[in-house]
């Protein structure tokens, strides 16, 4: 069984009303599908407005599309009780691209990693710290940097913090949407190989939003190439530079 499966999803947005943007009106999607298989990463690549966010956040739970469905380990998330959304949010974890925003700033390191923990587990302070102190380390930080603030930490830093997060529950599939686009060059390569040595030695799956080619092509099994709410290619990552048709070749190749 596949771990999830994406059926013709579509979701438009109306350009009336006093917070709908044209802009936003053109980030629809329009039957897009899509499979992902344990351990495997699928790049979702495509241009500002093209629709990635909002497959993002269909694949969530997080906004009901208007027609297609979303089924992950064989549960449709949308026809799904609250109990059973309970059960697959911990298999099904995020990492957003503002490192900043994606966490209370008034929480210490400690409190935004274990809330997860909080929320699912039952387990003592004691080992609630060894835990967390565990996840530090393995996201390339040290313990002790879970008394620490949001505001004490560089951009790399948080979003290592988030991407802590998103592993403490051992999730089956971690949505990553843009997670590096704000940071510099070196820091984006360094969380990008962190998160592939991860997806190696825990047998992750991502779903991976970017509009960049070299990140995606650094992280992705699969490439599924989206323009204008469409997905016009699925390619191998190793044959990417190779795509045929003319609208990858433009995203791909510019």
């Amino acid at each position: 069984m596949s771990l999830l499966i994406a059926d013709q999803l579509t979701k438009t947005y109306s350009a009336s009303g006093w917070f709908r943007s044209k802009e936003s009106a053109g980030s629809g999607v329009n039957d897009i599908s899509f499979v992902i298989e344990e351990g495997m990463c699928l790049g979702i690549l495509g241009e500002s407005g093209a629709g990635k966010s909002t497959i993002a956040k269909m694949v969530l739970g997080l906004l009901r599309p208007e027609s297609g469905k979303v089924l992950f380990q064989g549960v449709d998330l949308y026809r799904s009780d609250r109990a059973v959304r309970k059960l697959w949010r911990r298999d099904l974890q995020v990492v957003f691209q503002d490192c900043y925003s994606a966490v209370n700033p008034r929480m210490t390191i400690r409190q935004i990693i274990g809330e997860p923990l909080r929320n699912y587990e039952q387990m003592s302070s004691k080992e609630e710290q060894r835990i967390i102190g565990e996840l530090l380390e393995t996201v390339g930080l040290d313990p002790g940097d879970m008394r620490k603030t949001p505001k004490e930490m560089s951009g790399g830093q948080l979003q290592r913090v988030n991407i802590a997060r998103a592993i403490a529950l051992k999730p089956k599939l971690i949505v990553l949407d843009e997670p590096v686009s704000s940071l510099d060059m070196i820091v984006q390569k360094q969380i990008l190989l962190h998160l592939r040595e991860l997806k190696e030695k825990y047998g992750l799956s991502y779903l991976f939003i970017s509009h960049d080619v070299l990140a995606v092509n650094v992280l992705s099994d699969q490439v599924a190439i989206v323009d204008k709410g469409m997905m016009v290619e699925t390619i191998d990552t190793a044959s990417l530079f190779d795509c045929v048709h003319p609208v990858s070749k433009r995203i791909v190749l510019s």
